[in-house]
């Protein structure tokens, strides 16, 4: 009866741990795979804030105006909220982790205290055999030969049963320790956690002072701001119908081509499928950037009550920055405006995309370019430098620009 349920004890056990063994590695490999990627997106929102950071420094440096500085200011909260829930996401991952080492600690604490009791339930046995006190004279007490040979062969696999339940408790052990290591760690990672947590609220604060405090500066000189603005939109404008007048002249030669009949060719519907199929993985016109002029009709960020219409984005970086070509096309128009620089336009079969606020333009009309091929730099404006980006579906009888959000990779 006693080898019976000594039996069922010991199955019972290898049963418990067989589950801890094969669940726990695979909660640990989830716990890694939330903390990569929780990582790969801190380190992603923190190369933003640098980038943003440094434009803000310039703006300040170079003297832009204070509007010029709202935008970039009104990026750089974005991202510190956006880092802010980050942390506390971090955090409630950090806690559930917390939280199956805790269980793994009281499993471990289990087994080892199970397999302990087993040990000296098995020592005890054999004491009372004395097959551990003299296991020789256990077998020659022997009353044949087929009896010692039975004994030896018992005393062997008691040697080797002792041994292997002392690796396995010293095994254990050691994973105990490595696993109580691992909890210390993890609630000195929460910790720094809620000190970078704390450290960006501080900052995030500061922030938002700064803007109040420019928006101040903004309404005092409002009546020359709206002058401003006013030059600005006409400006805009004036872009915005050149562009539309040159892509309909595009066209217009394209249809003329067609015999008055507008249809894309063979490789000019294999491009446009193409352009399609990367929507929302086009890489961005401009290495580092932030996106300080929204894309449609939407209120002015400073000034109450002015609305402002676009087609496209606005782009800032630094000054003299490569600008590329985001997909593979033919340049399809190069042409200058005052106070705009150059605008180049590329076709991608039904598409095409607009780069303006460029100087240096290292390409000309009817040049086959690569996806990520450098087409000019951004040109140096006195309220800083930003490239203009537009995307245009031109297919058929459509003629409606793209909002950029929607088609370049996020940043």
């Amino acid at each position: 009866m006693n080898v019976g349920r000594n039996y069922k004890k010991r199955w019972c056990l290898v049963g418990a741990w067989f589950i801890y063994l094969t669940l726990s590695p695979f909660q640990n490999i989830e716990a890694q795979k939330d903390k990569a990627s929780l990582t790969a997106e801190r380190n992603k929102i923190e190369e933003q804030l640098r980038t943003t950071s440094r434009l803000i420094g310039d703006a300040k440096k170079n003297r832009q105006t204070a509007s010029s500085q709202v935008a970039l200011i009104d990026k750089q909260i974005e991202l510190r909220e956006k880092l802010v829930r980050h942390h506390q996401a971090t955090i409630r991952s950090l806690e559930k982790s917390i939280r199956g080492t805790d269980t793994e600690i009281r499993s471990l604490e289990g087994h080892i205290v199970a397999l302990k009791e087993e040990y000296a339930q098995m020592i005890r046995q054999a004491y009372r055999i004395q097959l551990a006190s003299n296991p020789l004279m256990f077998v020659f007490a022997s009353d044949d030969f087929n009896q010692a040979s039975h004994r030896f062969k018992m005393l062997q696999s008691y040697a080797e049963e002792r041994k292997r339940q002392a690796t396995e408790i010293t095994s254990a052990q050691e994973e105990l320790t490595e696993t109580r290591l691992e909890l210390t760690n993890e609630r000195a990672s929460v910790e720094q956690a809620l000190t970078d947590q704390q450290k960006e609220m501080d900052a995030l604060n500061k922030d938002r002072e700064h803007r109040a405090e420019l928006l101040a500066d903004l309404k005092k000189k409002e009546r020359d701001l709206r002058k401003t603005q006013k030059a600005q939109e006409k400006e805009r404008k004036r872009l915005n119908d050149e562009i539309k007048r040159i892509i309909e002249a595009e066209l217009a030669v394209e249809r003329a081509s067609s015999k008055g009949e507008f249809a894309l060719t063979p490789e000019g519907k294999i491009v446009s499928e193409a352009f399609e199929k990367n929507k929302n993985s086009l890489p961005w016109p401009v290495n580092r950037g932030v996106v300080t002029g929204k894309f449609g009709r939407h209120a002015h960020p400073t000034i109450p009550g002015i609305t402002i219409e676009s087609n496209g984005v606005d782009i800032t970086t630094d000054p003299n920055s490569n600008v590329y070509s985001i997909f593979n096309g033919t340049v399809s128009s190069v042409f200058a405006l005052p106070s705009a620089g150059k605008t180049v336009i590329i076709t991608h079969g039904g598409y095409k995309t607009v780069y303006s606020n460029l100087h240096n333009v290292e390409i000309t009309k009817n040049d086959k370019v690569d996806r990520g091929e450098k087409i000019g730099e951004v040109m140096p404006l006195s309220q800083g430098a930003s490239i203009h980006f537009e995307i245009w579906k031109v297919a058929g009888k459509e003629r409606s620009p793209q909002n950029p959000k929607y088609w370049l990779q996020s940043k």
